[in-house]
């Protein structure tokens, strides 16, 4: 949470009603942690009972934030319960993600009849720098010699793992398995148009990169990202 006398900087930083941003028919939330306590739904609460306060506070802001974006996209509100694989399990004919650090909350949603998107997801990340062992797991050489050509600046790693992690979130609902990072390399990140290959024949053989899209915003403190795959 922001200190004594430090403004409360949203980090989707006016993109909520922006569509346009998107490409597509996206509805976007956000909120700090901590809201929506007193609304989960019996069930919802369940499924974090026995967590840490800090699981449940971050638990239920993400499903505070998914039922804004639902309700921005003009359907009422539901429980939205957990699959196996720890994804949200949405309304028929919707696709969504969710994401959140420790103090704030995302979400972003869909309605399949009323969008491009066949399957999305966002991610959120406090801008910090990553260490190296991290680095090293999370980038390709590639991708590790285009940071340093940029210079390094924290944002800049920050957003590449920001932008892996909304890609998998994108194509594991439709992929059906867990995707390894690299599996996937993306480069101009700096220019703020970044870029998807992949380094996976199974993947080359299921998705099209051009059918992929790529956002990011970068603020103060925060990278928020999004991934839709575009059907057809």
């Amino acid at each position: 949470m922001s200190g004594i006398g430090e403004p409360i900087l949203n980090p989707i930083n006016g993109l909520t009603y922006a569509p346009e941003w998107a490409g597509t028919n996206v509805y976007l939330a956000c909120c700090e942690v901590g809201e929506g306590l007193d609304a989960l739904y019996p069930q919802e609460f369940e499924l974090v009972s026995a967590s840490a306060p800090l699981r449940r506070r971050t638990f239920a802001s993400g499903r505070y934030c998914a039922r804004a974006a639902l309700a921005e996209a003009g359907l009422p509100p539901v429980q939205l319960l957990r699959a196996t694989d720890g994804a949200v399990v949405w309304p028929e004919g919707v696709i969504g993600s969710v994401s959140h650090t420790n103090e704030w909350a995302v979400a972003a949603v869909a309605v399949r009849d009323m969008s491009e998107a066949l399957s999305l997801g966002v991610d959120l990340e406090r801008i910090q720098l990553l260490e190296a062992g991290v680095l090293k797991l999370v980038a390709t050489p590639a991708e590790r010699a285009e940071l340093d050509e940029s210079g390094s600046e924290d944002w800049h790693a920050t957003a590449l793992f920001s932008l892996k992690e909304s890609l998998y979130k994108c194509l594991r609902p439709v992929c059906g398995r867990f995707i390894e990072f690299a599996e996937v390399e993306i480069s101009d990140i700096v220019s703020g148009r970044p870029r998807v290959a992949f380094h996976s024949d199974d993947l080359a053989a299921r998705f099209d990169p051009s059918a992929l899209n790529l956002r990011m915003a970068v603020t103060p403190g925060h990278v928020f990202t999004l991934a839709w795959l575009r059907t057809g």
